[in-house]
This record gives C-alpha cells, structure tokens and sequence, in this order.
C-alpha cells in the first residue's frame, strides 16, 4: 500500500466510524457540537452518507485508484474550512474543531504522500 493509500485507508476507517456514530447515537454526537437534532432522522442520513463515503474510500485504496486520491484532497480541507466558518460565525460548539483538523491534517497528510510519489528518483551513481 502507499503512503498516500494508507493516508485514505485511515481517513475512510476514520469515516465509517463517525458515520456509524451518527447512525447509532445521534443525539449524544450532536452535543458535543452543541446542536440539537430535533427529528434526529436526518443526523442519521448524514451518518449513513459518511460510512458510505468511508466505504469508498477503503474500496479505492484497494482498486488503487491514485486518482481518486487526488481529489479527496481539496473536497477535505473545503469540508475543514466550512467546519471552521461555522464554528467561527457561532453556528456550532468548540468541538467541531477538532473534526476541521482532523480532515485538514488528513489532506495535508494524503497530499504530502502523493507529492512524495511524484517527485522524480535520484539518477543511479556513475561508475567511475
């Protein structure tokens, strides 16, 4: 696996969990944001959404799928970024900041590992 797969392979076990959190405990999770879910239906979607794009992300680790790869990083620092805003305008708890560096430093992290598969290897040693 490369370093940029296992970055995804984490992140997606990482969504999977969350998701299924949001699934089985909505209202528990909710707190932690200070928010409430009134009909909490709709916070389980969102925790269904989230397995299921953990999933993806497991599953294109296995196919390999660099490409794919490469476009979760800008979606995750967007979704860091939002999070961020939201807490900033006072729409949500402190909490949802740890969640915004969660998803920041996973892209940093898949995106530092993708740069690093790019870069072009040394030429051999001449003999001399």
């Amino acid at each position: 696996m490369s370093k940029a797969g296992l970055s995804l392979f984490v992140f997606g076990f990482y969504l999977i969990i969350v998701g299924l959190g949001f699934m089985i405990a909505p209202h528990w999770n909710l707190r932690l944001f200070g928010l409430s879910a009134g009909d909490d239906v709709w916070i389980r979607m969102v925790g269904m959404l989230a397995s299921i794009i953990g999933a993806y992300y497991l599953l294109a680790v296995r196919a390999r799928l660099e490409v794919f790869f490469k476009w979760t990083v800008p979606g995750r620092y967007y979704a860091a970024g939002f999070m961020a805003l939201m807490f900033v305008l006072g729409k949500v708890g402190p909490a949802i900041v740890l969640f915004a560096a969660i998803d920041a430093a996973a892209a940093t992290w898949t995106w530092m590992a993708l740069r690093s598969n790019t870069r072009p290897s040394p030429p051999p040693p001449v003999d001399g």
